[in-house]
């Protein structure tokens, strides 16, 4: 009996011991991780709003409506087969329209990778401006990985509404791998496979978050127009 007490109070102990330092870690790191989720969200932020070199919404109101929605817990709000829109969704005035900052998924070959996109909405036009893929940790080295160059990033767009409404694909799953590159991307088309070599699943996995925050977005803008 006093041995059953004895090794009852020692894992007593010991529990309450971990989850007191476990405590102290989390306290210690979570705002180094905030502040690191931040900053690699803000810069995406303004990747995608910059036109030309100059950002096309004023640097302190980016700054401000990113640190706000960022300390919101993140959500699944919009679903298709094959992408997932994420909170948070950021909508700037500028001349002539709106700039639409949208987040999302797509399941590449290791797990989810995340895109940051802008949309133009212009005269019921919606037009993808600039995309920025910040997550992609799991995607193989070399292959799928390469979605992180700029190289790469920059087939994906700008794309205009007509190629938008077509679907997005990469260009082995439209069949269409002879096209240059500027011309694919008018008919939705994203030239990719000769600057990622043996590597579709990933740049698919762009692709689709890149459709589902288009499709999300078509309702977004018609509801806010009635």
């Amino acid at each position: 009996m006093k041995e059953i007490m004895k090794t009852g109070l020692t894992l007593m102990i010991f529990t309450l011991v971990a989850g007191l330092a476990l405590g102290i870690v989390y306290q210690l790191t979570k705002e180094p991780i905030n502040s690191a989720e931040l900053q690699n969200m803000l810069k995406a932020v303004e990747f995608v709003l910059t036109d030309k070199g100059n950002l096309m919404v004023d640097k302190q109101l980016i700054e401000k409506r990113v640190s706000d929605v960022v300390k919101q817990e993140e959500k699944e709000i919009f679903k298709t087969e094959k992408g997932v829109v994420l909170t948070p969704v950021i909508k700037f005035q500028i001349n002539g329209g709106d700039v639409y900052v949208l987040k999302a998924y797509g399941i590449g070959y290791g797990g989810k990778v995340i895109t940051v996109a802008s949309f133009l909405v212009r005269n019921g036009r919606i037009d993808l401006h600039a995309i920025k893929v910040i997550e992609y940790s799991q995607e193989t080295p070399g292959l799928g990985a390469k979605i992180a160059e700029e190289k790469s990033q920059e087939r994906f767009y700008p794309i205009p509404y007509e190629g938008l409404m077509n679907g997005v694909k990469v260009d082995k799953d439209a069949g269409k791998t002879g096209l240059d590159p500027e011309t694919a991307k008018k008919a939705g088309i994203v030239k990719i496979s000769d600057v990622m070599t043996g590597a579709t699943i990933t740049p698919r996995a762009v692709a689709n978050s890149i459709q589902a925050m288009f499709q999300y977005l078509k309702t977004e803008v018609k509801n806010n127009a009635q």
